[in-house]
């Protein structure tokens, strides 16, 4: 009797601490996820491998707004676009986005493997978007990687969508409207995933103690640091080196410009791009960077070794030069980098943004002057010849242990062509017109009518789905201009994948973004694209990215493991609309065999009346 008792007693102390524990949760999870705002700002800390993931609550409202560029009209309260506005002879009506009412929305930071649940509100009259999130793979919940028709419906005028998602890739990103424009004219935002595996992997980033975020932006010929053209970053030296402590998370957004990057005395230092850091002790210190739309990278600058006289100054000009080519669109742009840290005997200010020394004037009169032998300048685009002074993508190296042994052979290969050619046609009135006709591989990219990612057997789907050994769709008739369809090219889970990408287009450069995973770069060239095969391709240290460049008239050969499964677009971020027909669809693995779509997940439908009319 005394032994069934003790057990009962047993069972109801089990039951009643199970029943605590439960409950003591529920109220944590009640009081600490209440106010989106609050949540917001408790997730941005020094992150600790010892501390839980998060729950990161964030609200974004989405609006756009028209002016006349010649009206003396405030963007927000910290951008004029009316100062220095290059007025035309006919009056524009230029549009911007807005994020909670700002020109660039707020910098959204977290640690490595935090959970966002972010809601997006559309409040943009007639016109639908969505958010892509770069550099997160999206594992198991490949619905919120951001693209319309393929992982989800768009974000209808007056409705919400909630992102949830972890962030499982540190590094400096990017959140943003998924069509070009929406991108470089406003809805955007830095995405900033810290990692408390830094210091390991990195001892030059675990030095640098503070951090700032440069988001450069380009609204009508203009640029904007983190949506200010007056902008001006403050900082402090170290006490006993001289140098800064400072890391520069580099966003660039500018679709139809190039620029050089430089700091006035100062060397810059790529530590990592698009989150992926480079090989410690063989990452150059150069005197400027060449910048291509979409790259995110972190720097450290450094002051050169000063003459004999020199002073240190409190302000320097961080310039941005736009590239030879692309000077007549694009304009030069001189910000403010302050010390704060120097006795005022040191200082030397600046007025209204910029110097007004000789240095200054003739800086804005004529390109960047020539390098000294002794400086080095790093071209991401590969422009300019590579040689003693010049440092191009293929001569940087990923960090040791980064490229997996087993890339050294591949399952699968994939090879795409990007092609242009002219299309004359005539206008709505019988005027001749010419447009130009993209395609990779034949294949003009096309998006469904239906949510690709739920409904993968719809007939309506397999009917304009093109790539692969499908047979051509009804769209794709050899008397038609052009062949429109969905490209989709599937690929194994699991496999080990090559992808060529050859641009036989002598004319443009385009660059590339591959969601869901990230490549390594293993061999690039131009002129040389009818042989790919010949390619040396570096299978030690190459470099890991999710944005690729490839040059007009060049070949890039990239690796990857398809781990992830899903839909994954290899995406032209050079579209301004959803697609000027150069994406494909990786459709890696079996639809939903390692995720769930929510039950309540939206369906994008067709409406359709029944076939016969009582009335």
């Amino acid at each position: 009797m005394m032994k069934t008792l003790r057990l009962i007693v047993l069972i109801v102390q089990r039951v009643l601490i199970t029943a605590g524990v439960f409950f003591t949760a529920a109220v944590l999870i009640h009081f600490t996820a209440i106010d989106p705002k609050e949540r917001a700002i408790s997730c941005d800390r020094v992150c600790n491998r010892a501390d839980w993931p998060r729950i990161c609550r964030f609200e974004l409202v989405v609006e756009k707004r028209t002016y006349h560029p010649d009206s003396n009209f405030a963007v927000t309260d910290n951008v004029s676009w009316a100062d220095g506005w290059r007025s035309s002879e006919s009056p524009v009506i230029a549009y911007y986005y807005t994020i909670n009412g700002r020109y660039v929305g707020p910098t959204l930071t977290v640690c490595e493997n935090d959970f966002l649940v972010v809601d997006v509100e559309n409040r943009i009259p007639g016109e639908s978007i969505s958010l892509h999130w770069t550099g997160q793979s999206q594992r198991r919940t490949p619905f919120m990687d951001g693209v319309p028709m393929i992982t989800q419906c768009p974000i209808a005028s007056f409705t919400r969508f909630q992102y949830k998602f972890q962030a499982d890739k540190a590094g400096t990103h990017l959140y943003h409207g998924f069509t070009g424009a929406e991108r470089t004219q406003g809805l955007l935002g830095a995405f900033v995933v810290r990692s408390a595996n830094e210091q390991k992997h990195s001892p030059v980033l675990s030095d640098l103690a503070a951090e700032t975020v440069w988001l450069v932006t380009e609204l009508h010929g203009m640029l904007a640091i983190n949506g200010q053209r007056d902008w001006r970053q403050v900082y402090s030296l170290n006490g006993t080196t001289g140098d800064s402590n400072l890391r520069i998370r580099l966003l660039y957004a500018v679709s139809q410009c190039q620029h050089w990057v430089e700091l006035e005395d100062h060397n810059l230092q790529v530590l990592s791009l698009d989150g992926n850091g480079l090989e410690h002790g063989t990452m150059p210190s150069v005197r400027r960077i060449l910048l291509h739309d979409g790259v995110r990278m972190d720097l450290k600058f450094t002051r050169r070794v000063p003459m004999e006289g020199d002073k240190i100054k409190r302000d320097y000009e961080i310039r941005f030069t736009p590239l030879a080519s692309k000077r007549g669109s694009c304009e030069r742009a001189i910000f403010a980098l302050h010390c704060d840290s120097l006795p005022h005997e040191h200082s030397l200010r600046m007025n209204d943004g910029g110097t007004n020394d000789a240095e200054s004037i003739k800086y804005n009169l004529i390109s960047p002057p020539m390098l000294h032998p002794a400086d080095k300048a790093l071209d991401l685009v590969g422009n300019v010849a590579c040689g003693a002074t010049v440092v191009c993508p293929q001569d940087l190296h990923g960090a040791s242990g980064q490229f997996p042994k087993d890339l050294t052979t591949y399952d699968t290969r994939l090879e795409f062509t990007i092609s242009t050619r002219p299309l004359d046609g005539a206008g709505p009135f019988g005027e001749p017109i010419r447009e130009t006709v993209h395609s990779v591989n034949g294949f003009t990219f096309a998006f469904p009518s239906v949510l690709m990612l739920r409904e993968p057997a719809n007939d309506e789907l397999r009917a304009d789905t093109c790539g692969g050994h499908r047979s051509l769709p009804r769209s794709c008739h050899p008397m038609t201009a052009r062949c429109e369809c969905v490209h989709v090219e599937h690929i194994e889970a699991g496999h080990r994948v090559e992808m060529v990408l050859i641009n036989a287009d002598t004319a443009d450069d385009y660059v590339y973004h591959l969601h869901g995973q990230s490549v390594f770069v293993v061999a690039m060239a131009t002129g040389h694209r009818t042989a790919p095969a010949k390619l040396v391709r570096n299978l030690t240290v190459p470099l890991q990215r999710d944005t690729i460049v490839v040059r007009r008239d060049s070949i890039v050969v990239v690796r990857f493991a398809a781990k992830n499964a899903g839909l994954w677009l290899l995406r032209d971020i050079g579209s301004p609309s959803w697609s000027r027909g150069l994406d494909v669809v990786l459709n890696v693995g079996t639809h939903q065999a390692d995720f769930d779509i929510p039950s309540n997940f939206p369906s994008c439908r067709h409406f359709v009346g029944p076939r016969y009319f009582l009335v």
